[in-house]
């Protein structure tokens, strides 16, 4: 099956769902002590939720979001051979920089299915490197 990948929107009033992050639950809220009186704040201070997660990871030396780049390989975009993308959940973000262009073209991909990206005229699919 093929799905044009495209970025979702949600509807005034629509019931939001809470996920897991690559099926684990989502950690409890964490907020940070905050700044001091006449002191102003800094990230660590003043963080919640996954930044703030994000932030004490970096500070244990460990990477709470997987930032590594998909080297795509000659012959790869194709219907036939799609540009494997990994992920432990059912839909990610994947953002693309275009020969030439400054800044990325952002895109959802779902699994189960090859993704199309017209603007970039290129096939993904997700893949659980778990599985």
């Amino acid at each position: 099956m093929l799905r044009v990948a495209g970025s979702r929107t949600m509807r005034l009033g629509a019931r939001m769902q809470v996920r897991g992050l690559a099926g684990y639950k989502q950690p409890p809220l964490s907020q940070g002590p905050g700044g001091k009186p006449e002191v102003i704040a800094d990230d660590a201070e003043q963080a919640t939720g996954r930044e703030r997660e994000e932030l004490k990871a970096f500070a244990e030396g460990k990477e709470y979001f997987n930032r590594q780049p998909i080297q795509m390989e000659k012959g790869q975009g194709s219907f036939e051979n799609p540009i494997m993308v990994p992920s432990e959940m059912h839909e990610r973000t994947v953002g693309m920089i275009p020969k030439g262009q400054d800044g990325p073209i952002w895109f959802n991909i779902t699994a189960g299915e090859v993704n199309y990206v017209p603007e970039l005229n290129v096939h993904f699919k997700l893949y659980n490197p778990m599985a």
